[in-house]
């Protein structure tokens, strides 16, 4: 097997990776959100792989919706050999603004699968009614 070494390029280039890679792991510590809108309510659902419901913390202030939490670490074996960590200890935060039509009251959470679902109902005066004309 052949394996060309060039050290100044190939030091750099392993140095790069590894910082491109740590960078990339931190810009991904915040989870994957869609959010969707009914004629009655806001829905947003999260991915929480491997976070617990009670590591998990929701805030609805002034039209501004707060998800923070921490993903908690996972016991390593004892006589276990690390080969690959991709799974870090992640701390995260999203924030997401939806005025003032949403019954602060009425929003409600549950968790299931790795999944979190948020539902911000809209006020009785945002929804859409029918009219009869006489």
């Amino acid at each position: 097997m052949l394996v060309r070494f060039e050290y100044p390029r190939t030091m750099n280039t392993l140095i790069d990776e590894f910082l491109a890679a740590e960078t990339k792991t931190a810009a991904k510590s915040s989870p994957a959100v869609d959010i969707t809108e009914s004629d009655k309510a806001f829905v947003v659902l999260m991915e929480l792989p491997g976070t617990k419901k009670e590591d998990v913390k929701l805030m609805f202030e002034e039209g501004v919706l707060t998800v923070t939490g921490e993903r908690k670490p996972y016991e390593i074996p004892e006589r276990a050999k690390v080969v690959m960590n991709e799974m870090r200890i992640r701390a995260f935060e999203r924030s997401f603004r939806f005025g003032p039509d949403v019954e602060a009251e009425g929003v409600s959470a549950e968790m299931s699968n790795g999944l979190l679902r948020i539902t911000l109902p809209k006020k009785a005066q945002m929804q859409p009614r029918t009219i009869s004309v006489k």
